[in-house]
């Protein structure tokens, strides 16, 4: 995307909602800085901040942080903790802060988006896409607070518990996951992501010679090779791309420097939580919901096999505490398309709102009664 004029110079897959994991942290980030908390003003953790999983700074309870430090904590260390701190600052609660997420998005133009928390840890009504999230950055990337955050390395993070006689301090350093800022010329900054469903993510600017380009990525395997492809292909072509349009820069001959598509990924990319390992992936599936109560799913489950659908029930693990997470999904399809298609009708049929993930095998202790067969 040029992010002057907000044209589209080359797309894939761009409007497929997916799972965005800590690209979220964008909006988060935004939102806080248009509120009317000064930077200064300290927010205090909650016991249910503490309790996300990490990545985190692993904040204590009664700890009070500022905002801006807490901003610091959220964009470079994509730290869940400190985006709760800042949900429940900032909206009260984190239900409804991430209902002034959505609206924002919308707000901005980002249609086909929805959050349900300040995070980006996987929920099944928590999706956006990759076009959504270029536009959410290119706005962010109008406040200068956030374009110096964004563009810092390295900082620390400062939080305060409370004592008998005084406040005890505890300092904590905070390295940016954009490796981009360490090894490509012009790099402005970003917001990395990665969970199991999303694989990995990333949203951000380079300039180079008078033109900014906005890269966004969802679901890569090859986040920074896929990344740097993009920019180059966009800086390359720039002047064609932008006379031409996205439809013909699509259509364009390998002599015309087209990417590599095929070492492209469908959509986008990752941060140090890009140390997981890689998955073995079978095409995609349609995750319809996501229950804390195994009657629940399979209830669904049973519902969606007498219409005819191949569904099954994952069971998962959530947390550490040994929680247990039943989601419900339609599926495997080796298309993307395919799963897409499976998702609208969904979403016309029934008003499900579906998010479409990379599928992994699992094993037969995971599944619960395999899958359904649907009635002949």
């Amino acid at each position: 995307m040029d992010a002057k004029s907000g044209k589209i110079l080359y797309q894939k897959n761009a409007h497929v909602p997916l799972p965005p994991a800590s690209t979220t942290k964008i909006l988060t980030a935004v939102l806080t800085l248009e509120s009317q908390k000064r930077s200064t003003d300290r927010l205090i953790v909650s016991k249910a901040a503490t309790r996300v999983p990490a990545s985190k700074l692993y904040l204590k309870p009664g700890q009070t942080v500022s905002i801006e430090d807490l901003l610091y904590g959220v964009l470079l260390a994509s730290a869940n903790d400190a985006s709760v701190v800042l949900a429940e600052g900032i909206g009260g609660s984190v239900e409804r802060f991430a209902e002034i997420m959505t609206k924002k998005a919308h707000d901005v133009g980002a249609i086909n988006t929805h959050f349900s928390n300040p995070h980006g840890l996987t929920a099944a009504d928590h999706y956006s896409t990759a076009h959504d999230l270029a536009l959410i950055f290119r706005y962010a990337m109008k406040n200068p607070t956030f374009r110096q955050i964004v563009h810092t390395k390295m900082s620390s993070v400062r939080s305060l518990s409370p004592g008998k006689k005084s406040a005890r301090t505890r300092l904590i350093s905070v390295r940016n996951h954009n490796r981009l800022l360490w090894n490509y010329d012009g790099a402005l900054g970003g917001k990395t992501g990665y969970t199991f469903a999303a694989q990995k993510c990333y949203v951000g600017a380079v300039e180079r010679n008078g033109v900014t380009l906005i890269v966004s990525l969802l679901g890569s395997r090859d986040l920074w090779g896929d990344t740097k492809r993009l920019l180059e292909y966009g800086f390359d072509n720039y002047q064609a791309l932008n006379t031409l349009g996205p439809a013909v820069a699509r259509s364009m001959t390998a002599e015309r420097a087209t990417p590599d598509t095929a070492k492209l990924s469908a959509l986008v990319v990752m941060p140090p939580e890009e140390t997981a390992p890689r998955l073995s992936t079978e095409g995609y599936v349609v995750q319809v919901g996501s229950f804390r109560e195994q009657r629940r799913a399979e209830g669904l489950l049973t519902a969606f096999a007498a219409k005819g659908f191949e569904a099954f029930v994952e069971k998962t693990a959530v947390s550490d505490r040994g929680e247990t997470s039943y989601r419900v999904r339609l599926g495997p399809y080796a298309e993307l398309s395919e799963a897409e298609q499976i998702r609208q009708e969904l979403l016309k049929e029934g008003g499900h709102r579906a998010i479409i993930l990379p599928y992994s095998i699992i094993s037969e202790d995971e599944a619960i009664g395999s899958q359904i067969e649907p009635p002949l």
